[in-house]
């Protein structure tokens, strides 16, 4: 008996060692499957091996065989992954191995395998242990390749926002607590070729670093006249300097220029901390998983991962709303119009804010005067509308009452439909109502820079608005909260339904 236990003991560690030295340089999910062929090959010598995942797709097939003569033990199959149980059957001359792989209590995929005789007891516990380990590797590679794409994707936003920042007129630098230039869009690297110009630009972001608020300047060369803005970003444990460089030798539009710039300069600020704030979540949390993917259990990686996919569509969400706002830069935003139930549409993104509402202590209502409500709209833009909308007020509510609400109401006319959504939040000033359609425009107050955003929202709603030949206004107090209208014609002619002509 001891020398059986031995045996098999030996087995083990053989087949412990031959998996580490062949997955040793694994990096794809292909080398390792591979890599688990050659394994078995050496622990029990298949005269073949197939490899399907959960759903019997074809993972690998070993020799190359594209006939799937492996369907022939589907049922064998469905019971093996069904009782996650290692079983061997008699086929003709061979013995056929089902070998569920378990991860977690999930079946991740199987492994069939042909052999001349029936294993013995040892090579039946090694290929136990050999599907178990092969169902960890196998996943955490995969899990380690979408951390990779993940990667690529936030190195693509990056590029991204430098093609953003490169297309602004004005010249756009980001100064290191040292007093480097770590950062110049293209404008700076064509014309801040000036030393006064640089001179005054570093000057003004050392203020900034030192007293961490923002500071302006202006500096005269060679007859013309620059305004500088510089706004302090923390980074990392330092704080860097966002610096603005704007020609404003016109001095009739000096005053508007110079409200630009403090409006695009505070955007840069605003978008490179919206987009610092995931990918720093994101490079943390894969390097974590990167370095010490051996050592995590399952939860804890499901939830790492989790982070990084809630992270990568806040990611998306934000160069969804700069895609928006340059098409509408270009006037290429184009509306997809279609008969549709304006209800169902808004009810769907009433649906959808609920748990976000809850999350802030809002109580979200939604009523109608009709159960349907036909116009010919671009529905994907509609309900952008009111996610936005609707959003904005549950962000913007108050922190210091208990019966917080926003309410969603939709109204039919007689050739329109009217949308609003009331809430009892901070209000808007009364001098800032008519800016806050103004693009990069976000109102300035304390809870503004404690909530996320870009100051593009409400400039693309009102243009996706008036795209469909509708208006949208705003009826608000400060600290008794606000209800923004928008008002769309239904888009029909008469009782046949035909679509009246985009204009």
């Amino acid at each position: 008996m001891a020398d059986v236990t031995a045996v098999r003991g030996e087995k083990i560690i053989t087949l412990f060692s031959s998996f580490i030295m062949e997955l040793n340089n694994v990096k794809s999910g292909d080398q390792i499957f591979s890599a688990l062929v050659k394994i078995l090959r050496k622990t029990v010598n298949p005269k073949w091996v197939v490899i399907l995942d959960e759903k019997k797709k074809l993972l690998l097939s070993f020799p190359e065989n594209d006939d799937q003569e492996y369907m022939r033990f589907s049922e064998l199959i469905d019971w093996a992954i069904q009782n996650k149980s290692h079983s061997f059957y008699p086929a003709g001359d061979e013995i056929v191995g089902f070998l569920p792989m378990i991860r977690a209590g999930e079946v991740r995929g199987i492994i069939l395998l042909g052999l001349n005789e029936e294993p013995k007891v040892e090579e039946i516990d090694s290929l136990r242990v050999f599907s178990f380990l092969s169902s960890t590797v196998a996943e955490n590679v995969m899990l380690l390749e979408e951390v990779m794409e993940k990667n690529r994707l936030v190195e693509e936003t990056m590029n991204y926002l430098h093609s953003i920042l490169d297309t602004f007129p004005e010249m756009v630098i980001v100064v290191s607590q040292e007093g480097e230039i770590v950062y110049m869009n293209k404008r700076f690297v064509e014309e801040g070729d000036n030393d006064e110009i640089r001179e005054k630009a570093l000057g003004v972001a050392k203020e900034v670093i030192e007293t961490g608020v923002r500071r302006v300047g202006e500096v005269e060369s060679e007859g013309q006249f620059y305004s500088i803005v510089a706004e302090p970003l923390k980074y990392q444990s330092t704080i860097q300097a966002v610096t603005t460089i704007m020609n404003v030798t016109s001095t009739k539009e000096l005053e508007r220029l110079k409200q630009l710039d403090r409006m695009k300069t505070e955007f840069v600020a605003n978008i490179s901390h919206e987009l610092r704030t995931p990918l720093a979540a994101i490079k943390a949390y894969s390097e974590t998983i990167l370095y010490s993917l051996e050592e995590m259990d399952p939860d804890t990686l499901k939830d790492f991962t989790k982070t990084i996919y809630e992270e990568s569509q806040h990611l998306e969400n934000l160069l969804n709303e700069l895609l928006d706002f340059s098409k509408i830069e270009r006037k290429a935003l184009k509306m997809e119009r279609q008969n549709v139930n304006v209800v169902e549409i808004i009810k769907s993104a009433v649906d959808s804010m609920m748990e976000y509402a809850n999350s802030n202590k809002v109580q979200l209502t939604f009523e109608s005067s009709d159960e349907v409500i036909e116009a010919y709209v671009d529905p994907t833009r509609i309900k952008q509308v009111a996610l936005n909308l609707i959003s904005n007020a549950i962000k913007y509510s108050k922190k210091d009452i208990e019966n917080k609400y926003v309410r969603v109401k939709l109204k039919k006319k007689e050739d329109t439909f009217l949308l609003s959504v009331e809430d009892n939040g901070i209000g808007i000033p009364e001098d800032k109502l008519d800016k806050i359609f103004e693009k990069f425009y976000r109102v300035d107050s304390s809870l503004t820079y404690e909530v996320s955003g870009t100051g593009l929202g409400l400039s693309i709603v009102k243009e996706i608005v008036e795209l469909h030949g509708g208006k949208i206004w705003v009826e608000s107090e400060e600290g008794r909260g606000s209800t923004f209208y928008v008002e769309i014609p239904l888009g029909l002619e008469g009782n046949n339904g035909q679509h009246r002509e985009d204009d």
